[in-house]
């Protein structure tokens, strides 16, 4: 799906967030491998997404502990979705990812020269 990219900052956050709970999951304890990527799938699916798991299986120091670690990709929306740039806007000026720079969204100083000068850009004059 196309939309995948368009996430909003409080979808990362969650993505991630998820991601690194399942991870550390996978690193600490034995899986029933399909249980777990049922989990994932469903999951990642409560906040809105398709999923694609594929496992890497590992030995740890050529011993006979086997494991495998869980490859999530997000492969699009459950559900149709219309992306909203304004909300995306908002969310970055209030800093939802808690990257320490809320208040501002950085313009390159051309794109403000084109804006101050009323060309908002291709086909939008005034």
């Amino acid at each position: 799906m196309s939309d995948v990219l368009d996430l909003y900052d409080h979808e990362v956050k969650a993505i991630l967030a998820l991601q690194a709970e399942l991870n550390a999951r996978a690193q600490s304890q034995r899986l029933n491998y399909t249980a777990f990527e049922r989990e994932i799938r469903e999951r990642f699916g409560q906040l809105g997404f398709t999923v694609d798991v594929n496992w890497y299986r590992f030995s740890l120091g050529g011993t006979e502990q086997d494991g495998a670690m869980p490859e999530i990709t997000v492969t699009g929306r459950a559900e149709a979705h219309t992306f909203d740039p304004d909300r995306q806007v908002h969310e970055a000026v209030h800093d939802v990812l808690d990257l320490g720079e809320e208040g501002w969204i950085k313009t390159d100083p051309e794109t403000l020269k084109r804006f101050k000068e009323g060309n908002h850009g291709p086909g939008h004059h005034h």
